[in-house]
């Protein structure tokens, strides 16, 4: 059996077996470490934004207490409004040592102003009676403005109001900031474990195919037997069933070739011994007749030979393991061309050889061991009737089924033998020193390959042999 060697850059090299390991962990890993790294900076991202929010929220709330302290501190004095805010007060607005705050109050009419920083930028739209908070820039600075609207009371009419209260970012920054970190470090804390736990995990789910590697690696070159499938993962186990399926169909095809150079060697041995010696008892003739006679029986010998040959090739293409080519066959025309070679032979022993079946019979098979397997039962038929006997190949269908039937009125097989007659090299009773015993044998052989039954009974009236073959059905095909 010819084995498959590796290539000469990868021969001996236990770093070019380990590749296919290799790049299978690095893509698991890959697919899982990848998607798992994505959703760490998703979840960072989404964890910043919500750290600004809440920081956003919690500062809100401190400047529009610091809005509403101011309009506490609000009146009319002398017919106008003031705001008795002293600056320690201005102290207990600050929310951060680092942040500077800017306070304004003005007419909501037409923005005149009443205290505080006076260009500090207004909303864009004055308040109601909801909060406006805004961002704004204010000498150079990033800052975050509450808008606030306030009536002051006085006769004879009211005085509304617009009160501002603006603090610097860099709190919210520092807050935010530290928020994020800390967020930011224990995910990342997490995602190492993770990833630690993946790499742990999928070393370990690789580790039965490792095994199973090095299994297959330690098997000797002939070592064709079935790999256990108990001992890998169950997605593994339709790979390992098909490369089961395909090292039996190897184990058949090299068990075929190593019985038919047993077969050949065997039966080849005796033809040419006897040839060898045919030769030598030629060449010792001291005139031509006696030369020709020898010679005349080594060309017996020859097609003797010859078909011997023909034959053990026969049973080595119709071996298990072979892919067949299968295709349509018209059984009927095939058997009419058989039947027509076998005229010579048939005329020498003047036999009368026919054949019945005048409409197409389609069958599926392979066209070449289909003839074979049609000429070695004419062939057998013709040799084994006697001269002057009746041989016929009929062709036609039994319950839609493709029939081939061939009857002779020759010798027979006796019932107690035709089940022995399929065996290689067996010679029946009635055979006497005719045939090699491999006819029917690559009968059987190309009959099992196409699901084809087989069949022996007695020929017309009880005399002689007919061998029936019953094809599957026309929607059936054989197996491949």
């Amino acid at each position: 059996m010819a084995v498959a060697r590796p290539s000469a850059r990868c021969a001996g090299s236990a770093t070019c077996s380990k590749l296919p390991m290799t790049r299978l962990r690095s893509l698991l890993l890959r697919w899982l470490l990848v998607p798992t790294l994505g959703l760490w900076i998703l979840a960072a991202t989404i964890g910043y934004l919500r750290s600004l929010a809440q920081a956003h929220e919690a500062y809100d709330r401190t400047l529009l207490g610091s809005a509403l302290m101011i309009g506490e501190t609000l009146g009319v004095e002398d017919g106008q409004v003031v705001a008795d805010l002293p600056s320690a007060a201005l102290e207990m607005l600050r929310t951060d040592a680092h942040d500077r705050i800017f306070y304004r109050v003005a007419r909501a009419a037409d923005g005149g102003h009443i205290t505080g920083y006076e260009d500090l930028p207004p909303p864009a739209e004055p308040p109601g009676a909801e909060p406006v908070f805004y961002d704004a820039v204010y000498k150079g600075q990033n800052i975050r403005v509450v808008a606030l609207a306030r009536t002051v009371v006085d006769s004879p009419a009211p005085r509304p109001l617009v009160i501002q209260v603006a603090e610097t970012m860099d709190a919210r920054r520092q807050l935010t900031r530290r928020m994020v970190s800390e967020s930011a470090v224990m995910q990342l804390l997490l995602i190492l474990a993770a990833a630690g736990l993946i790499t742990f995990g999928v070393r370990r789910g690789l580790a039965p195919l490792k095994r199973l590697r090095d299994e297959v690696r330690s098997r000797g070159v002939n070592d064709l037997t079935p790999i256990d499938t108990r001992s890998v993962p169950r997605e593994v186990a339709p790979l390992i069933h098909a490369i089961n399926a395909h090292t039996e169909r190897q184990r058949q095809l090299s068990d075929a070739q190593q019985r038919f150079v047993a077969n050949a060697s065997h039966q080849l041995k005796t033809p040419l011994t006897l040839l060898r010696a045919q030769v030598d008892h030629a060449l010792q003739q001291p005139d031509l007749d006696r030369m020709r006679a020898v010679l005349n029986r080594m060309h017996l010998s020859t097609q003797s030979t010859q078909r011997l040959v023909s034959q053990l090739l026969s049973l080595a293409r119709s071996e298990p393991g072979r892919t067949l080519d299968i295709d349509e066959v018209d059984l009927a025309e095939l058997a009419r061309e058989q039947t027509f070679e076998l005229l010579n032979l048939a005329r020498a022993k003047s036999i009368d050889l026919g054949f019945e079946g005048e409409v197409a019979v389609p069958v599926r098979g392979e066209p070449v061991m289909l003839r074979e397997l049609v000429a070695n039962l004419g062939h057998n038929a013709v040799s084994y009737t006697p001269s002057g006997g009746h041989v016929t190949v009929r062709v036609d269908t039994y319950d839609r089924r493709p029939r081939l039937c061939v009857i002779d009125n020759g010798p027979g097989i006796p019932p107690d033998e035709r089940a022995r007659v399929f065996e290689r090299f067996y010679r029946g009773s009635s055979s006497g020193d005719q045939g090699t015993g491999l006819g029917l044998a690559i009968v059987q052989e190309i009959c099992d390959r196409h699901q084809i039954q087989i069949a022996l009974d007695d020929g017309p009236d009880g005399k002689g042999l007919c061998i029936q073959l019953l094809w599957p059905a026309t929607e059936e095909s054989p197996s491949r």
